[in-house]
């Protein structure tokens, strides 16, 4: 099962000594660390190393995707199909996006979620951007 996503919208690409620094934050934060190319990460992360102390009784190593997108740095292509089907969104949020950086969680438990925020939050801190979020509502029957 997938988990939560969390898309951090960029104004300009990040440089690379600052995708360095992400890249020793994520191998500190890791169980597990797989540079699949500069900038995108396959890991699992300690939930302990984002302060989560409750995981709900499973694996506190939770598995996630952060993947640096965009033009010269790669997955252009995904960046151009997340980006296709919105809205102008200078207005909304100053600039229109040219990179982002996805943040995925692939299993959806509720430390999962906990983990996908922390995790973006920590990536903000260093790449800035801001934070898109899809809400999917949820009708009872």
């Amino acid at each position: 099962m997938s988990g939560p996503v969390l898309v951090i919208e960029l104004a300009e690409a990040i440089p690379r000594p600052v995708i360095q620094r992400l890249r020793d934050l994520l191998v500190r934060s890791s169980a597990r660390f797989d540079e699949k190319r500069v900038g995108e990460y396959d890991l699992n992360i300690h939930a302990e190393s984002l302060g989560i102390s409750d995981t709900g009784g499973v694996d506190g190593r939770r598995p996630v995707l952060v993947s640096v997108l965009g033009p010269g740095i790669g997955d252009e292509s995904i960046f151009e199909a997340e980006h296709a089907d919105e809205v102008d969104q200078e207005p909304f949020i100053g600039f229109t996006p040219t990179h982002a950086v996805d943040v995925v969680a692939f299993c959806n438990r509720p430390v999962d979620h906990v983990v996908t925020v922390l995790l973006t939050a920590a990536v903000m801190d260093m790449v800035g951007g801001v934070v898109n979020v899809e809400l999917v509502s949820c009708a009872s029957s």
